[in-house]
């Protein structure tokens, strides 16, 4: 289950299929996979199975769409969050609380108070990851 997180717009001055080049080649070199291009947006998405360490991937952005508006001579990058594992645990954590107890409940604040601090740090990491494309130009 995604949500989309952020939109955020900036003045570009390149021209559509440059800048999408850029932004898609820098997107390959982080570990993300491109699963749209055009040429006036890239949609791309987190590997999932990459590896790395898991502070790493606790900050990574799960997937995105940058758009092109020449009209407006913008950019606008848009993420998005997933909740599929908060969702999937949650549920395992019910099941285990109908056959063992209700003390296992208690995780689950624990759980979910780390994906808040994850959706911080995504803003953060979502900001800077757009600057730093940006600027790749």
């Amino acid at each position: 289950m995604i949500f989309k997180y952020k939109k955020l717009i900036r003045p570009i001055n390149a021209t559509d299929i440059q800048l999408i080049r850029n932004i898609g080649s820098e997107l390959e070199k982080r570990g993300y996979l491109i699963s749209h291009l055009d040429t006036r947006s890239i949609t791309f998405k987190d590997n999932f199975w990459h590896f790395g360490s898991r502070s790493e991937a606790f900050k990574r952005v799960d997937g995105g769409k940058f758009e092109i508006n020449p009209e407006q001579g913008n950019i606008s990058f848009t993420f998005y969050i997933s909740l599929t594992s908060e969702i999937v645990v949650t549920a395992v954590m019910i099941l285990i609380a109908l056959f063992d107890g209700p003390f296992i409940l208690f995780l689950i604040i624990f759980f979910w108070l780390m994906f808040f601090v994850r959706v911080f740090a995504l803003r953060a990491e979502g900001k800077q990851l757009f600057v730093s494309l940006i600027k790749a130009e």
